[in-house]
C-alpha cells in the first residue's frame, strides 16, 4: 500500500520533550545547551552560497533539464523511526521501529510563491543571515517495509523493495551523475530537517545526483543525547544503515554510493561500515569495493570517541574509495559533548588529529585524509569553527558539494597539503582555487540544458 501526503509550507518546528533525571544532570545539560546553541530546533533554513558559485565563475542551474526548473527537490529516505499513518506535517515521529520504512518525499526551497528563477537567485545571492526556508512539500510512504528475519538475514517485502529501487533507477538514468548520496544526519534532528539537508546538498550540486535520507531515531532535544538514550539509538541503527547500503549496492544502477554523515551520525555510519566488512571476512578490499561500490565516505564533526572510531576505521578503509574525516579547533558542542558524556576525545576535534594521522599512516591507509579546516587560519584571518561549519561555511560547503558531484581528490578540490602526509587543509587562496578547479571539470557539463527534457545527459567522472 502506497500513502501520499501533501504537506504544509510551513517550516518545521520540533518540540522539546522533558527528561526525568535529577537536578545535578539536568543543570549540567542546560550549560550544554547554552554553550552548544541547543535551546530549541530551528526552522530549515538556506546555506549560504557556497564560495564556489560567488563571481559567476560557475553556474549549477543552467544545465537542469525543464523537468526540474522548479522550487521542489526530491529525495528518497529510508528510516527506522516510527511512522505516524495520519499526521502529515510529521510523518515519522520520535519513536524506534524495528522496520526500515522506504518512501520519496520533495522538499520546497523558499517561500510558497516563489518560482524556479527566484530559487535560482536566493542560491547564488543568499548571505549568512538570511532565513530563506527549506519546507516538506509532500511525501509518499511505501505501506509495505523491510523487516530483519535474523541477525544478518534480511528479508525485502515486495511491494516496497520493487518501487523504492525502480524509482531511484529512474531518477539515476536521467541524471547526470549517476551516483547516490547518503545523508545520515546527528542528533536533536527530526526527520524533517534530515530530508531537508539532503535536498540541499542535492540542489546545490546542481540536482545532478540522486540524494537519500537515512533518518534515524534520534529526538529533537539535546537531554535524549546527553543522558544516553539516543547514543543506544545511534548504535542500534547501525543495522537499518547497513541493510540501506546492501539494497543500494544490490539493487540500483548507481556507479557509486557516497556517504555523508554528520555529529552523531557518526556513530551510525561508523558502526554500520564495520559490521558490513565483518560480515566478508573471505573478501578483500578490492572485492569489497567492487561489491558495494562505496565512494566517499566523510565523518563532518564527527560525535565519535578517537578509541572507538579508530577500531572501526580499517573497516571504512577497505570498503570506500576514500574516508575524509574533518576536524577544528573550535567545535564547542563536540567539546562539551566530551566534557558532559565522557568518553575519549571526538574524531571532529583537533585534539583528536595527531592519533588519528599516526593511525593511519602506521595502517598504510592512503585513502583516508584529514581536512583541518582551522589549520592555516593565520594565512587566511579567519577560523573555520563552530559545530555546523561543514555547511553552514562558504568554503567547507563548496569542499562537500564538489567532492559529492565530482569524486575529485583533495588537491584538484582546492585543498592544499599541510607538509604532512594524509593532512590537508583551505589555503588564503581557496576560492580561486576552487572555482578555477570546478570550471576546469564541469564547465562544459554545466553549460545549458540538454535539448532532451528528460536531462539524460551523461557526465563523466574524475579518476582521482
Amino acid at each position: 500500500m502506497v500513502y501520499s501526503y501533501q504537506c504544509s509550507s510551513s517550516s518545521y518546528t520540533g518540540r522539546m520533550t522533558r527528561s526525568r533525571t535529577d537536578c545535578s544532570l539536568l543543570l549540567s545539560c542546560f550549560a550544554l545547551f547554552v554553550l552548544a546553541g541547543c535551546a530549541s530546533q530551528k526552522p530549515v533554513t538556506l546555506m549560504p552560497t557556497p564560495v564556489l558559485y560567488e563571481e559567476q565563475v560557475i553556474e549549477p542551474f543552467s544545465h537542469v533539464a525543464k523537468p526540474l526548473q522548479t522550487p521542489l527537490t526530491q529525495v528518497f529516505y529510508a528510516t527506522n523511526r516510527a511512522h505516524r499513518e495520519h499526521d502529515a506535517q510529521r510523518p515519522y515521529g520520535n519513536g524506534v521501529d524495528d522496520e526500515l520504512h522506504l518512501g520519496q518525499a520533495w522538499v520546497r526551497i523558499g517561500w510558497p510563491d516563489a518560482r524556479w528563477d527566484d530559487v535560482v537567485d536566493l542560491s547564488l545571492f543568499n548571505p549568512p543571515d538570511s532565513d530563506v526556508p527549506i519546507t516538506l512539500e509532500a511525501i509518499t510512504h511505501w505501506d509495505s517495509l523491510i523487516h530483519r528475519s535474523s541477525e544478518n538475514a534480511v528479508d525485502w517485502r515486495e511491494e516496497s523493495h520493487r518501487r523504492f529501487v525502480s524509482d531511484i533507477n529512474y531518477e539515476l538514468a536521467h541524471h547526470p551523475d549517476k551516483e547516490i548520496m547518503v545523508y545520515v544526519h546527528g542528533t536533536k534532528t527530526g526527520f524533517v530537517p534530515a530530508i531537508a539537508m539532503a535536498g540541499e546538498i542535492d540542489h546545490f550540486a546542481g540536482k545532478d545526483f540522486v540524494g537519500v535520507a537515512f533518518a534515524w531515531p534520534a529526538h529533537e532535544n539535546i537531554i535524549s543525547y546527553l543522558v544516553g538514550i539516543d547514543v543506544r539509538r545511534a548504535q542500534h541503527s547501525s543495522e537499518a544503515l547497513r541493510d540501506l547500503i546492501k539494497l543500494l549496492a544490490a539493487e540500483t544502477d548507481a556507479t557509486r554510493i557516497n556517504l555523508l554523515c554528520w555529529s552523531a551520525g557518526g556513530r551510525v555510519t561508523s558502526k554500520a561500515l564495520d559490521e558490513l566488512r565483518r560480515n566478508h571476512p573471505d573478501l578483500d578490499r578490492h572485492q569489497l569495493r567492487e561489491r558495494y561500490r562505496l565512494g566517499s565516505v566523510v565523518f563532518a564533526a564527527a560525535d565519535v570517541e578517537l578509541d572507538r572510531f579508530l577500531e572501526r576505521l580499517p573497516s571504512a578503509s577497505d570498503l570506500a574509495q576514500e574516508v575524509i574525516v574533518t576536524v577544528t579547533d573550535g567545535d564547542v558542542a563536540l567539546n562539551a559533548a566530551r566534557m558532559y558524556m565522557r568518553g575519549e576525545v571526538r574524531i571532529g576535534t583537533q585534539d583528536a588529529e595527531a592519533a588519528e594521522l599516526e593511525f593511519i599512516r602506521s595502517h598504510h591507509m592512503e585513502n583516508v585524509e584529514i581536512i583541518d579546516v582551522s589549520h592555516g587560519h593565520e594565512a587566511r584571518g579567519f577560523d573555520i569553527t563552530g559545530h555546523h561549519y561543514w555547511y553552514r561555511h562558504p568554503w567547507n560547503a563548496s569542499d562537500i558539494i564538489l567532492l559529492m558531484r565530482t569524486d575529485l581528490g583533495p588537491e584538484r578540490r582546492g585543498l592544499l597539503n599541510a607538509e604532512t602526509e594524509n593532512l590537508w587543509y583551505f589555503p588564503a587562496d581557496y576560492p580561486l582555487r576552487v572555482r578555477d578547479s570546478a570550471r576546469s571539470v564541469l564547465a562544459e557539463d554545466w553549460a545549458m540544458p540538454p535539448e532532451d527534457e528528460g536531462g539524460d545527459g551523461a557526465v563523466s567522472k574524475s579518476d582521482d
